[in-house]
């Protein structure tokens, strides 16, 4: 297995809460291209493999401390609902948004992008699931988790209260 390298974005024009992607893709057009589009939005890591494996995919979304992974499903569709399933677990605010070069029925059922898509579409995909977590954690799950994050001690020191 290939580390992930990072690759630090420059400084977006508009304000946007930072963003740290990991892309995992075996193919390297396809992680220049994500690096370029998301890293307008935070920082991008990339791994060049299958995500295919999912304690792979978990070990690596835990070694890059990303917020959203990107996985590119092209060859793979059917094994990549298992990774999907194990972040769920392992980490059920991480944001998911899968790619597919060829929208077959497996991709479909994945809610797969096309790969090769306009470019914003994959931004604005990943900073959805920055928002909204993993596809398979459960909504209820999500807003408990949202209101954990609130509830943290503010700068100040002081705790807010619902």
């Amino acid at each position: 297995m290939e580390s992930a390298h990072h690759t630090s974005s420059q400084p977006s024009a508009r304000p946007a809460r930072h963003i740290n992607a990991l892309v995992v893709t075996t193919d390297a057009r396809f992680q220049e291209r994500a690096e370029s589009v998301l890293g307008e939005v935070g920082t991008v890591s990339v791994a060049l493999m299958s995500p295919a494996e999912p304690g792979d995919v978990t070990w690596l979304v835990r070694e890059a401390h990303a917020d959203v992974v990107v996985l590119d499903a092209t060859g793979c569709e059917a094994a990549v609902p298992r990774a999907i399933a194990a972040l769920a677990v392992s980490a059920p605010q991480l944001g998911v948004v899968v790619v597919c070069e060829h929208l077959t029925g497996a991709a479909r059922q994945l809610g797969a992008l096309p790969k090769w898509g306009w470019m914003r579409d994959l931004r604005v995909a990943v900073q959805r699931a920055r928002i909204d977590g993993s596809p398979l954690t459960p909504s209820r799950e999500r807003l408990n988790a949202v209101r954990r994050d609130l509830r943290r001690p503010a700068p100040s020191g002081a705790a807010r209260r619902w």
